[in-house]
C-alpha cells in the first residue's frame, strides 16, 4: 500500500505539473528540431531529415509566443516544395522516432501525447528504483525512501513536460542498471546481457553516453568471477549496443562520406564548456566568422569549434580546470557511500559507476545541468541507504544512552 501511495504521488505531481503548463518554453528550441524529424516520417516518408526554413519558422513561432509550439499549429508542409530536406546529425533521433510512432495513426501532430507518456514512463520509473533498491539492500525501508525521494524529485518533474531526451535518458540509465542488477540473479545467463545490451543501444539514441554504463557496471560488480568474466559482462552488453547503433552509423556515412558515429555536437559543447560562448548564438557567430559554408550542427560547422575549443584550452588551461573542477559538485552526493560501505559495498559500488558514467562525461565537455539527471535516481538510492543506516544506529544508541542516564 505505501508503494501504491508513493506512485500516485509521483503520478499527480507530473500530471499536474504538465497541466499547469502544458506548453513549456524551455527547450522548445530541441523539441522543434525532433518534430520537424518526425513530421518528414510521418507526412513524407523521408527518414531523419529536416525541411530547415520548417524548422526555422516553428521556432521563430516559439520565440514569438514565447512558448512550445505544436507543428499543427503551423502550415509547415507548404515549405516543403520550396526548400530541400537535409540530413539531421546535430541530435540523435529518439525522440523524434517516438512522435512518429505516436502521430502515424492519429495524425495529430501535437506533443501532448508525448508528454503524457513521459509523465507514464517517469512514474514507473518510482516502480524500478523501488525495485533497484530492494534488490540492492534487502530492505523494505531502503526501497520505499528511495522510491519516495525520486517521487518528490523537482527536476523529474520539471523536465517530463518538456519533449526532449532528458527523461528517456533517465528512463534508459535507470533501466540499464536494473537489468544489471537482474542479470547479477543468474550469472551464466547470456540472454540477460544480450538484453541489457538491447536497452543500452536503445537509449543511445537518446543519450549517446549510455553506452558506458554496461562497461563501468561490470568493472565494479560482476558476480563471482576475475577478470575473464568482467570482460566477458563487459564486452556482451557493449558489442550488442554497438549493433543496434551501427544503421544510424551507417547512414551517418552514407550522408556525411566520415565516421560519425552519434551526433555532432561535441566540439559545440567543449567549445562552450571551455567558456568561448554561451548559447548558439555565439557558436554560430564565431563559425560564421572562420567559414562562409558551415551550416548549423553540420560536421564542419562542429569541427571549427572544436578547433578553437582545443585551442583554447592548450593555450590556457586554467580557466577550463577550474571550470572541471566546479562541475565535480554534481559528483559530491557519492560521499554519500562512505555512510552505507560496510553494510552494502555491492550496491554502493554499483550506484556509484551509474552516477560516475553519467556525470564525468560531461564535466570534461559543458555546463548544461540536463545531462546531469540521470544520476539523480543513484542518489536517491544512496540517500535512503544512509537515512536508514543512520537511523537504525540511532535506535541501536537510544538504549544505551537511556541506560547510562537511569544509572
Amino acid at each position: 500500500m505505501a508503494l501504491g501511495l508513493i506512485v500516485a504521488l509521483a503520478f499527480a505531481l507530473r500530471a499536474g505539473a504538465y497541466l499547469e503548463s502544458p506548453r513549456p518554453y524551455a527547450g522548445a528550441g530541441l523539441a522543434a528540431t525532433q518534430a520537424e524529424v518526425a513530421r518528414n516520417i510521418v507526412d513524407r516518408g523521408k527518414w531523419f531529415v529536416v525541411n530547415p526554413k520548417a524548422r526555422d519558422l516553428l521556432i521563430s513561432r516559439q520565440v514569438e509566443l514565447h512558448r512550445l509550439v505544436d507543428p499543427k499549429e503551423v502550415n509547415l508542409a507548404q515549405l516543403d516544395r520550396s526548400t530541400p530536406a537535409e540530413p539531421v546529425i546535430s541530435q540523435m533521433p529518439g525522440v523524434a522516432l517516438v512522435l512518429a510512432a505516436l502521430w502515424w495513426p492519429t495524425d495529430n501532430e501535437s506533443y501532448a501525447p508525448l508528454q503524457w507518456l513521459q509523465v507514464l514512463v517517469d512514474t514507473v520509473l518510482v516502480l524500478l528504483i523501488y525495485w533497484i533498491g530492494l534488490r540492492l539492500t534487502r530492505n523494505v525501508y531502503v526501497s520505499l525512501l528511495a522510491a519516495l525521494l525520486y517521487a518528490i524529485w523537482p527536476a523529474a518533474i520539471v523536465v517530463d513536460r518538456r519533449p526532449v531526451p532528458d527523461t528517456w535518458g533517465i528512463f534508459f540509465t535507470v533501466a540499464c542498471v536494473a537489468e544489471f542488477v537482474w542479470a547479477r540473479e543468474r550469472p551464466a545467463s547470456r540472454w540477460r546481457l544480450i538484453t541489457l545490451g538491447l536497452i543500452t543501444g536503445a537509449g543511445i539514441y537518446f543519450r549517446p553516453f549510455i553506452l558506458l554504463l554496461p562497461v563501468a557496471l561490470a568493472a565494479v560488480a560482476t558476480p563471482q568471477g576475475g577478470w575473464r568474466r568482467r570482460l566477458l559482462w563487459a564486452t556482451i552488453p557493449t558489442v550488442v549496443a554497438l549493433l543496434v547503433l551501427a544503421p544510424w552509423t551507417a547512414r551517418n556515412y552514407y550522408e556525411f562520406h566520415r565516421f560519425i558515429p552519434t551526433r555532432t555536437g561535441l566540439g559545440q559543447a567543449v567549445f562552450q564548456g571551455a567558456g568561448l560562448g554561451s548559447g548558439d548564438e555565439n557558436s554560430a557567430k564565431y563559425v560564421h566568422a572562420h567559414t562562409k559554408d558551415a551550416t548549423y550542427g553540420s560536421p564542419k560547422f562542429d569541427g571549427v569549434l572544436w578547433k578553437a575549443a582545443v585551442r583554447e584550452i592548450e593555450d590556457h588551461p586554467g580557466p577550463y580546470l577550474k571550470n572541471f573542477a566546479h562541475r565535480a559538485r554534481f559528483l559530491l552526493p557519492c560521499l554519500l557511500a562512505l555512510l552505507v560501505w560496510r553494510r552494502w559495498r555491492s550496491g554502493a559500488l554499483i550506484l556509484l559507476a551509474a552516477a560516475a558514467v553519467t556525470v564525468v562525461p560531461y564535466m570534461l565537455i559543458g555546463d548544461d545541468t540536463r545531462f546531469y539527471l540521470p544520476a539523480a535516481f543513484a542518489y536517491c538510492i544512496l540517500a535512503a541507504m544512509a537515512g536508514v543506516q543512520v537511523g537504525m544506529l540511532v535506535r541501536r544508541a537510544i538504549p544505551r544512552v537511556a541506560a547510562r542516564i537511569g544509572s
